[in-house]
This record gives C-alpha cells, structure tokens and sequence, in this order.
C-alpha cells in the first residue's frame, strides 16, 4: 500500500504539471482569484502612472503659460527703453518751455501746451504695456529704485529723501526698467 500511495502522489505531482490537464473546481477558483489579484495591483499601478503623468504634463503646461506670459510681457523692453528716451526729451523740453507758457503770445502757449499732451499721451501709451513711472520727490531714497546723482545739504527731517528727481526711472510689470536719478538729501554736517 505504500508503494502504491508513494506511486499515486508521483503521478499527482506529475499530472499537476502536465499542460492542459483539467483542474480541479478549488484550483480553478484559486487560480482565478489570484489572476484577478494581480490584474489588481497592475491596474493600481497603472493608476498611479497615470495620475503622476497627469500632474506632470499639468505642471509642464503651467509652467509654459507662464514662460510664454513673460516672454511676451518683456518682449518689448527694448522698444520700451528706446521710447523712454523720447520721454526723457520731451521732459526737458518742457522744463525749457516753462518760462514760455507765461508768454502772452497764444501759438507759443500752444505750442508748450502741445508737448504737455504729447508727453501725456505717450505715458498713457506706456501704462497701457506695463510702464509705471518711479521717482517723486519727498519719497525715501531706495537704492533698488533711485539712481544718487548728487547729494544735498538738508535739515533732518529730509535726510536720504528725494529732493530733486532729475529724470524718471520706470518698472517693466513690477521688474526695474531703469532707474531714477535723483537728488539725495544729506543731514547737514555729515561727512562720507
């Protein structure tokens, strides 16, 4: 009887092996369940792939929106400098013109008045594209933004304030385009 119990668990193990032999129900079932398993965790991994692609294609395309954005914001710095010359220009023409818009003379007057609008509506044009001017007199010197051209003797409640702005600085959307340069008050008596 042992021979043949030795002899039967011989063939049981061989006859599992065999390709295309017939299971038992328990084995089909066990087998099934752990197909099913590992289609499971490949469909967990999966997900994971997928939403971790997901959220790096979402970060890459913020991330070139708002390259592009920037790109396009400062495009046109240079044109914006060189126009900002012009400004420059017709600030000093007006600061010439002053004594004649005192004048009786209307084309005269009209004349000054007409640089003034000119100024004013290249200002405007600047504004729209993300020009904003720095540089009031009274403010705090900020070296970030001001440019000292001179220092002046002042009492103490104007020391390292603006007295003077000789010509105005601008930010590009919020970045420094160019500095003011302006006039720094000094405390009386100080040396440097």
């Amino acid at each position: 009887p042992k021979a043949d119990e030795n002899m039967q668990s011989e063939e049981k193990t061989h006859t599992e092996m065999t390709p295309g032999k017939v299971l038992p129900e328990q084995d089909h079932e066990k087998a099934a369940l752990e197909a099913a398993s590992i289609v499971e965790r490949e469909m967990e991994i999966a997900k994971k792939e997928i939403l971790y692609l997901r959220a790096e294609f979402e970060n890459y395309r913020k991330r070139m929106f708002k390259e592009q954005d920037q790109a396009v914001r400062l495009a046109n710095k240079s044109l914006i400098n060189e126009t900002l010359s012009i400004g420059d220009l017709l600030d000093r023409a007006l600061v010439h013109a002053g004594p004649l818009k005192t004048k009786e003379d209307p084309e005269t007057r009209n004349f000054v008045s007409g640089i003034e609008l000119t100024r004013e509506a290249l200002i405007q044009l600047l504004g729209r594209f993300g020009v904003q001017f720095i540089g009031v007199v009274g403010e705090q010197f900020d070296p970030q933004k001001h440019e000292a051209i001179s220092q002046q003797e002042v009492t103490d409640d104007k020391d390292d304030t603006v007295i003077e702005v000789f010509q105005k600085g601008c930010l590009l959307h919020g970045k420094l385009l160019k500095p003011a340069k302006v006039i720094v008050g000094k405390k009386q008596g100080t040396e440097e």
